[in-house]
């Protein structure tokens, strides 16, 4: 935490990430978008779980640029850690440890939809402690700092927007998120009550989700899973935005290895809300 208490560090932390992101989305995503061939594409750990020669081309050029910044030379990133999960979960035990998901929204980046983002979290001891959401389409990087609040910056206008979630009652609620993880035969019980029980929207990216919450656009996001990359910008933008988030088996907070399905919502009715309709048995 004492990395993000001065007001210059923080600074310098915002200056050199939205710089990287700008450059990465501008040299590669931006490049490949709707220009990708079959070739490019492949698969990881199932036949739905893609990955593009952007992914791995962006997550190397941040890696490059990234590690040893602030002399912080651990890193997580998505694109080379489901290789060897025993390796990234090593990294737990870290004091500091940067998180990259370079493309976050692979499936919408394919098919040229405009929901895809970068996302870049830092990490102390598991807990994020800082965190930067760059969604390229709409010009808007969205970052939190622990302690700090959550803010957004138009990066033309350069805009400074302060984000901050409003109260909402749990009726007509808006939602997002999948059920992907939870075993079966609990994730069809869990499907068919969110389907049945809420409005819920498929944005197919976390940080688009993320950005959305913060943003009062929907209330809720429900995931049946959680990593590293995704969810550490879930959990410290939507709390700094004044929302909450907890894993959904039993209450508690997230961290960068927590596992299970995870609820972020404006507050703590709805999170309750969403929670007893999703696992409810009948």
């Amino acid at each position: 935490m004492k990395i993000i208490t001065r007001e210059n560090t923080r600074n310098k932390l915002l200056n050199y990430i939205s710089s990287l992101v700008l450059a990465v989305n501008n040299l590669v995503l931006l490049r490949y978008y709707k220009d990708l061939e079959s070739r490019q594409i492949s698969t990881k750990a199932s036949e739905d779980d893609f990955v593009t020669i952007a992914d791995k081309e962006s997550e190397e050029f941040i890696v490059r640029k990234l590690v040893g910044f602030l002399n912080i030379n651990h890193y997580i990133g998505e694109e080379t850690s489901y290789l060897n999960k025993n390796e990234y979960k090593s990294k737990k035990y870290q004091s500091l440890s940067w998180v990259i998901d370079p493309i976050d929204g692979t499936k919408n980046y394919i098919k040229g939809k405009k929901e895809f983002c970068s996302m870049i979290s830092l990490i102390s001891n598991a807990v994020p402690i800082a965190t930067f959401i760059f969604y390229p389409l709409k010009n808007l990087l969205v970052y939190a700092f622990k302690g700090f609040g959550a803010y957004s910056i138009n990066t033309k206008t350069k805009k400074i927007t302060n984000l901050k979630i409003q109260t909402t009652n749990t009726s007509n609620i808006l939602g997002s998120g999948g059920t992907k993880g939870i075993e079966e035969p609990l994730r069809q019980l869990v499907l068919k009550n969110l389907r049945k029980h809420t409005n819920r929207l498929f944005i197919g990216s976390a940080g688009i989700e993320t950005i959305m919450l913060a943003s009062n656009e929907i209330q809720f996001v429900f995931h049946g899973r959680v990593t590293p990359w995704d969810h550490s910008p879930l959990d410290l933008i939507t709390k700094e935005a004044g929302g909450c988030v907890y894993m959904a088996n039993n209450k508690t907070v997230f961290n960068a290895f927590s596992e299970g399905p995870i609820i972020a919502a404006s507050n703590d009715q709805i999170w309750q809300s969403i929670r007893d309709l999703a696992f409810k048995n009948n």
